[in-house]
């Protein structure tokens, strides 16, 4: 009997730790953060209820751009969107942030929706925590020019 009660014991505390590791296998995480804000101009919307569904942000490393890394937070926050993208590799590895809105947000009189600034590479270190917030506005297209 006692015998089976440590062999139950050993199997849940190993099913235990096989399920604690997160979506990118573990293998890549450290303790790196990346967080910011998108705000949205006035002319572009919806901004009612949870306009931030949908939006797509993800870190990756700078030469794999499938390899989705981190534990990523979206949410709405005062009118914006808010987001968080925690347990980076933090040694140093060169990684690349980007940002997709979601196909909810529309700018009005047929102008085209814009993220700025670029998102631009990053690097972080132990514990480093990286800011990097962006604007979401409407550029409206240019005329052509006439003869």
């Amino acid at each position: 009997m006692k015998r089976i009660a440590i062999a139950v014991l050993l199997l849940s505390t190993a099913a235990g730790c096989g399920t604690s590791r997160s979506a990118t296998g573990g293998a890549r995480e450290g303790s790196g953060t990346v967080t910011g804000i998108i705000t949205l101009a006035d002319e572009v919307g919806p901004k009612e209820g949870d306009f931030c569904a949908g939006l797509a942000v993800k870190v990756t490393p700078a030469g794999a751009p499938e390899d989705v890394l981190g534990n990523r937070t979206v949410r709405v926050s005062r009118g914006r969107c808010s987001y968080q993208v925690s347990n980076l590799p933090s040694g140093g590895e060169q990684l690349q942030l980007s940002v997709t809105p979601p196909p909810a947000w529309q700018c009005g009189n047929g102008a085209t929706l814009t993220l700025t600034p670029e998102a631009q590479p990053l690097q972080l270190k132990d514990y480093q925590t990286a800011t990097r917030d962006f604007q979401a506005s409407c550029t409206t297209p240019s005329a052509a020019p006439s003869p």
